[in-house]
């Protein structure tokens, strides 16, 4: 029965620990009072619990603050010079290794091509000589863990990447088994749709949203009440491999009529060059069609980029329609490559479907907008996962440091 009690003690003394590292880390700078009142513990309890995070520096003082009713108290905030945490995005063409605070405040990035075909091991092995690299510079504070935000859907359990478009040899790699290996630290693999969807509640505490990853692949990552909703072992979310046509073209994935196979970003690029090898006429060339050069023939009024690019958003709306209709969130939020080509016009045809289609008490609170943060939203993501482990159970950092 003593043993059972000190087990609970203790998971309870982690929790308390988690909140306040959290309210901390989303107040950027508070007093002990305003915590003991946004936690609804006891002044004594928050004392004692930032007694222990300043023992081992997880959190510091910051001087004197104005406080409630004109009296001055002492400002808390993470120590993001002491703990820091890497977040990685891969792409199918480049990846980002970047370096931040425990607060999730970036720090450094550094960019890194990958050629096209490369292979996986290759690549595997230059993302974790690139994750060596940055603890290695880093040695005068402490890199507590590391997260890669990856595109494809990727089963966290037996650790595969199930199938990707454009990145041969990734499918069914044991990914995190050769990124860990010599590492020393704590790495985390999340899905880039996911990471996107985190960093809009980590940077702007949006609680209840959905996010739309329309790049070169089609995917989501759901947030609910805070918390990533990723299923029994982290595929939720493949909001590309729904079908809008049962009798479509089979996809890679076993499905047919998937919405990727009809409004990615590559099949945009593939539809114009069919109607450029047509001889159509455009102010576009069939070799350089890029993200850039479609987005200057959209906003000129390009007949073939024009309509390809309506066609494309017009299929992802209806995707999105699915979305609303299934989860009643507050907020969709629309990012990456094929949202940068023309934004205000994906996003008016994807709320006249919404007003189309959707009933009027569903769509009431409904936000639809671009992505805001100016940073890439998967690589925030990764450093926010990265991040929120520590956040959610520091003892292992306070225990290294009593030993």
């Amino acid at each position: 029965m003593e043993r059972k009690k000190s087990f609970n003690q203790e998971k309870i003394q982690i929790v308390n620990r988690s909140l306040v590292l959290d309210l901390i880390r989303q107040q950027t700078i508070c007093s002990r009072s305003t915590l003991a009142s946004l936690s609804g513990l006891r002044l004594m309890t928050i004392t004692n619990i930032i007694n222990e995070l300043m023992s081992c520096g997880l959190v510091v003082e910051t001087g004197l603050m104005s406080g409630n009713r004109g009296r001055r108290s002492v400002g808390l905030k993470l120590n993001d010079d002491k703990y820091k945490v890497i977040g990685v995005r891969m792409t199918r063409s480049v990846f980002y290794v970047g370096l931040f605070g425990l607060s999730g405040q970036i720090c450094k990035k550094k960019e890194y091509k990958v050629s096209h075909n490369e292979d996986v091991e290759v690549t595997i092995a230059r993302i974790r000589s690139a994750i060596q690299l940055t603890l290695n510079e880093n040695r005068d504070c402490s890199v507590l863990s590391a997260a890669i935000a990856i595109p494809g859907p990727y089963r966290e359990d037996i650790d595969r990447l199930l199938f990707v478009t454009e990145l041969p040899g990734w499918q069914n790699y044991p990914i995190k088994e050769a990124l860990t290996k010599n590492l020393g630290i704590p790495l985390y693999i999340i899905n880039d749709a996911d990471a996107s969807a985190f960093s809009q509640y980590w940077y702007r505490d949006k609680k209840y949203l959905i996010y739309v990853l329309a790049g070169q692949g089609i995917g989501s990552g759901l947030v609910i009440d805070g918390k990533l909703a990723r299923g029994s072992t982290g595929l939720g979310g493949e909001f590309g491999h729904t079908s809008i046509n049962f009798n479509g073209p089979e996809c890679f994935c076993g499905n047919h009529g998937c919405i990727e196979k009809y409004c990615s970003l590559l099949v945009l690029y593939e539809n114009i060059k069919s109607r450029l090898k047509a001889k159509e006429p455009s102010c576009l060339f069939i070799d350089n069609i890029t993200t850039e050069t479609v987005s200057v023939a959209v906003k000129n009024g390009d007949r073939v980029a024009c309509e390809e690019y309506k066609k494309v958003c017009a299929l992802l709306s209806i995707g999105i329609v699915n979305l609303v209709n299934q989860f009643n969130p507050d907020i969709i939020v629309l990012g990456d490559e094929l949202t940068q080509i023309d934004p205000d016009f994906m996003l008016s045809i994807v709320n006249d479907k919404i007003k189309q289609c959707i009933q009027p008490l569903t769509q009431k609170g409904l936000t639809v907008e671009i992505n805001p943060l100016s940073e890439n939203p998967s690589l925030l993501g990764a450093g926010a996962i990265a991040a929120q482990h520590m956040i959610d159970d520091p003892s292992c950092i306070m225990n290294q440091l009593r030993r």
